[in-house]
């Protein structure tokens, strides 16, 4: 029986924390029905609202359709990413790798293969802006911890004096080019023979 729309009650506080934690509920529930059925064309809002036990006007009340559902698990993508790649680039975690920039990349790739699903939505969806200030605020941390880690580990560097963000757009580019045909049943040897390529351009 589906919830009916009763108002979340209690304090400011806590109608605020019920709101955000229903939010949350709804992405990711978008997310596992993704999952479930192959991909995000079979997301609807009304899948979404079945899935949580809510009429579908309360889901509208979250979001104004699927595309701005699908616009916020874009950002929760990208924040799980940039929270994996700060994680590979913590000081104890760096001085433990043999390869620090290895370990970044790593922690790229196992996002991108734990969710794949996701990880297309993330990087396909029509009319996300990147490389510009109207970028989301995930995807562009998720670039400066590329950057850092190119900037600072990177063997053979570019020369930044002319382009400082080329190191990382590099790094990038073979990070989301390796994923996306392997990703595509496009590379010899499939997964594993990508995941052994990874360090490839830059090892000596």
């Amino acid at each position: 029986m589906p919830r009916d729309g009763r108002r979340i009650k209690g304090t400011a506080g806590e109608r605020a924390e019920g709101r955000e934690r229903l939010r949350t509920e709804l992405v990711a529930a978008a997310r596992e029905i993704a999952c479930e059925t192959g991909g995000y064309d079979s997301v609807t809002v009304r899948s979404v609202a079945e899935r949580v036990g809510y009429t579908v006007p309360i889901v509208y009340q979250y979001f104004a359709n699927k595309r701005a559902l699908l616009v916020a698990l874009v950002d929760v993508g990208f924040a799980e990413l940039a929270e994996r790649l700060g994680h590979a680039q913590r000081p104890d975690v760096r001085d433990r790798a043999a390869d620090p920039l290895l370990a970044t990349a790593a922690a790229y790739w196992d996002f991108a293969m734990a969710d794949q699903h996701l990880y297309r939505l993330m990087h396909n969806l029509p009319g996300i802006s990147f490389g510009t200030s109207e970028a989301p605020e995930s995807a562009r941390a998720c670039f400066e911890l590329l950057r850092a880690a190119a900037d600072r580990d990177m063997p053979v560097r570019t020369d930044a004096t002319h382009d400082p963000d080329a190191a990382a757009d590099l790094l990038w580019a073979h990070l989301h080019g390796l994923v996306s045909l392997v990703l595509d049943g496009r590379i010899k040897g499939g997964a594993s023979r990508g995941r052994e390529l990874l360090a490839k351009p830059w090892c000596r």
